[in-house]
């Protein structure tokens, strides 16, 4: 009776989450997070205006953290600490913005004097408290945000080689149909079969998003992530992301997006860099991998061959690279001067997350004024300078530095292709935020939480 009570009180905290006879993750659990990954991409393309659609995401993800309640535990316990950490204070940001303060203080952070005014305007007292954020209903969507991809980390984190490689294949899956739905909207004229009732172009492929940049970028991410899963024996599935990967590469160019047509060097440069690793290393895996570089090297030849004929005879790949010698023409630089002037006026404390529409606005110079509404910076860095100062700019460059470390940690182990293919989609993400907003809708957070989980390096789930 004793011994029996001692095994049952020396049960650890991990053993809260259960696992199959085989000590792998739950086949349910990895099922729960495709559902997730696939409603993120059929609902979550077009940012805050469709809060409706989001909040089906968000739902799902909390029913899920209930579900599995017990890995929550099991995150903050064996996690990687600087993961833990990242994670909650990336949601606790907006969280705290959106809390009440009392007068003295709300009123002390910089900028705050218009919405003192506000206040006298309507009549209430100095004595009113109020939130650190401007918008404090925005800032608590901006929370509710961080949900899907807070939950797709924790459950996650502590997956099996067997389960990363299904929610790898669930993004590039979900990639190749946004990518048929494209060419239906396309077929159109972009008349029908749209997802979200925006000003569209009748030749740019939209797919599932409400921005060709974020439809490209979504492709380039696909495309990273197969460069880096591992080699297979079975030929069906060789040709099958042989053929995914073309097609995923054809569809950025009909994005016509400057962005993610020059991002796809990334891919590109890991497929290389795949290569020659394969033909030059020692791999156990070097013999699978032989027959399905010599594919990719003549799937990329075909690529090549059709995409300047494209170009050459006037068709769809000419209108795509047309646009970079319009590469200037563009009012992003005026955005980003007043948006770097809206930031020092809150300097360093920020507005709150997700009221850049409101106080943007009224920092707006007078001869940059157009017809058009600036309803973003088109430069994410800047956005966050807004809206949560320095707070957010050390949050946003931790977490970089976190994936950096943890993609360039590779060897010669299970899953270091795919780390590495992961940190090149994070760059990806990166480098997108300089000219526009990736992160501002559900199915790219959910996307850069997928290269989270896969960015967790074997053998490092435990501290």
């Amino acid at each position: 009776m004793n011994i029996h009570k001692s095994r049952s009180g020396s049960r650890s905290r991990s053993e809260l989450a259960p696992r199959d006879v085989n000590g792998r993750m739950p086949a349910s659990l990895v099922l729960q997070l495709q559902v997730l990954i696939v409603l993120s991409v059929l609902l979550g393309g077009g940012g805050s205006a469709y809060g409706l659609r989001n909040l089906v995401i968000q739902l799902v993800a909390l029913a899920i953290l209930a579900i599995n309640a017990g890995r929550v535990v099991e995150f903050v316990a064996k996690a990687p600490r600087a993961l833990t950490l990242l994670v909650f204070a990336s949601m606790a940001l907006p969280l705290l913005q959106a809390v009440p303060l009392p007068p003295g203080i709300w009123q002390a952070f910089p900028g705050r004097d218009p919405a003192v005014q506000s206040f006298s305007i309507a009549g209430q007292g100095a004595d009113t408290w109020f939130s650190h954020s401007v918008n404090p209903m925005r800032t608590l969507v901006a929370f509710s945000g961080t949900l899907a991809p807070a939950a797709l980390i924790m459950m996650g984190f502590s997956l099996d080689q067997r389960g990363k490689v299904i929610l790898a294949w669930t993004v590039i899956g979900g990639a190749f149909a946004a990518f048929l739905l494209g060419t239906l909207q396309l077929s159109t004229g972009n008349t029908s079969f749209l997802l979200f009732d925006e000003r569209s172009t009748p030749d740019v492929l939209f797919a599932t998003f409400a921005n060709r940049n974020s439809t490209g970028l979504f492709f380039v991410l696909a495309l990273c992530i197969l460069s880096g899963l591992p080699f297979s024996r079975n030929k069906a599935v060789i040709g099958a992301a042989a053929i995914a990967g073309v097609l995923l590469v054809i569809g950025v160019i009909l994005t016509q997006s400057r962005s993610s047509i020059t991002l796809l060097v990334i891919p590109a440069g890991l497929g290389a860099l795949r290569g020659w690793f394969a033909f030059r290393g020692r791999s156990i895996q070097q013999s699978r991998a032989k027959p399905a570089l010599w594919l990719g090297l003549g799937l990329t030849a075909v690529i090549v061959g059709a995409v300047a004929f494209s170009t050459v005879t006037g068709g769809r790949a000419a209108d795509s690279f047309s646009r970079f010698a319009t590469t200037m023409e563009t009012d992003r630089p005026e955005m980003w001067e007043d948006g770097l002037y809206a930031a020092s006026e809150y300097w360093p404390a920020g507005s709150g997350m997700g009221s850049f529409d409101d106080v943007f606005q009224m920092h707006e110079s007078l001869e940059y004024v157009s017809p058009r509404r600036a309803g973003r910076a088109h430069n994410d860095y800047i956005e966050l300078a807004i809206e949560s100062g320095i707070v957010g700019l050390v949050l946003a460059g931790l977490w970089l530095l976190w994936c950096a470390v943890s993609a360039l940690s590779f060897g010669r182990v299970t899953g270091a292709y795919w780390q590495l293919s992961a940190g090149g989609g994070v760059a990806a993400i990166a480098l997108q935020s300089l000219l526009d907003y990736p992160l501002r809708n559900q199915t790219l957070l959910l996307v850069a939480a997928v290269l989270v989980v896969l960015l967790i390096r074997p053998g490092r789930a435990k501290r």
